[in-house]
């Protein structure tokens, strides 16, 4: 996805000229006719362009080289809440506690070593880079909204705890995303959900440009 190119001489280190998003997050959002960029961020200042990666492209074509060379920025975010509904795994029956515990540590062992390669990526790509949280899902049924929360949450220790030892500032979606109008369905955020994502996102990105070497929260 492409928008016109910014200017040669855009050169300062926070304008976003080429965003790279290394995740599924925008896979089941209806951002509606036209470029993706536009839909996230209205007429923006600085015209950019938009890459979209899934994991498996970059675990495909081993990390760095997934990446596009013309990159000034990456965002990693990918759409815990949709992944962990449409899995199956919070459907399984469990025998104990035990048991179920185990079966979400075997599911965060395997989304951690994904999301690592994620961050392997961004790493040797070296620019700017923002890791968002697991966005979570909002379910009208209370016992089923804090199965889903209590789920995630895993996932997102183990996701935290890889950003922090990379020294890569996080977006705390569970911070944005906390209006019941931020969402389009139960799983899927609303355009006003996005856009929230896309301004926080953004502000980050400046931020750690300006300001890079060390692990901040924005939300």
């Amino acid at each position: 996805m492409a928008l016109n190119s910014a200017p040669e001489s855009e050169s300062s280190p926070d304008v976003i000229r080429h965003l790279v998003l290394l995740g599924d997050a925008l896979q089941n959002i209806d951002l509606g006719k036209g470029q993706a960029e536009s839909a996230l961020v209205p007429r923006p200042r600085n015209p950019w362009k938009l890459t979209v990666l899934q994991p498996p492209e970059v675990l495909r074509q081993g990390r760095v080289r997934a990446i596009p060379t013309e990159v000034t920025h990456i965002a990693i975010c990918v759409d815990g809440g949709w992944a962990i509904e449409t899995s199956g795994l919070l459907q399984g029956s469990a025998r104990t506690i035990r048991e179920a515990l185990d079966t979400l540590a075997w599911a965060a062992d395997e989304f951690e070593n994904m999301f690592a390669c994620l961050i392997a990526a961004a790493t040797e790509a070296g620019v700017p880079t923002i890791v968002c949280t697991l966005v979570p899902a909002r379910y009208v049924e209370l016992s089923q909204q804090r199965v889903a929360a209590t789920a995630l949450a895993i996932f997102n220790d183990r996701l935290l705890r890889r950003a922090v030892a990379a020294r890569l500032s996080v977006v705390e979606l569970r911070l944005v995303c906390d209006e019941d109008g931020d969402y389009a369905s139960e799983t899927l955020l609303s355009h006003a959900g996005v856009r929230k994502v896309a301004n926080v996102a953004r502000s980050a990105l400046y931020d750690v440009s300006r300001n890079p070497g060390r692990t901040r929260v924005y939300f």
